[in-house]
């Protein structure tokens, strides 16, 4: 279920419609959270492939059954959880590339724009780092 923030539908991940795009910092800080949840997410999905697989290979230790070994049955399932893993690396590294693009492109601009360091100037709307 969506919960309701101020009668906007909340989406659940990290709070990207509660001002993840207000200011510089905000963005930044959303960004180090994502990289966080898909870091420890893909973590969890490694794990979990490893542990399964561990598991699935014991059920008929070694039986054949279909022309499939216990160790091909077992790698039958836990693959797709490692690929699964696997995206959330690439996912990871996306947003970390989406950080680091944005203060080499827009950080520049705004203080060409008149922005600050460390003042809070909230005519542009973005406060210091």
């Amino acid at each position: 279920m969506s919960e309701t923030n101020g009668g906007k539908p909340r989406s659940g991940f990290l709070g990207a419609e509660d001002g993840a795009l207000q200011d510089n910092v905000a963005f930044l800080e959303w960004c180090e959270r994502a990289r966080f949840v898909l870091h420890a997410g893909a973590l969890e999905l490694g794990i979990f492939a490893s542990e399964a697989d561990a598991r699935f290979r014991k059920v008929s230790r070694g039986l054949v059954i279909a022309n499939m070994s216990s160790t091909y049955r077992a790698r039958q399932v836990s693959k797709p959880i490692a690929q699964a893993a696997e995206a959330l690396v690439v996912a990871s590294r996306y947003v970390i590339t989406a950080s680091n693009r944005y203060q080499a492109v827009y950080l520049p601009e705004l203080e060409a724009a008149g922005w600050k360091g460390h003042t809070s100037n909230s005519a542009h709307g973005f406060r210091a780092m």
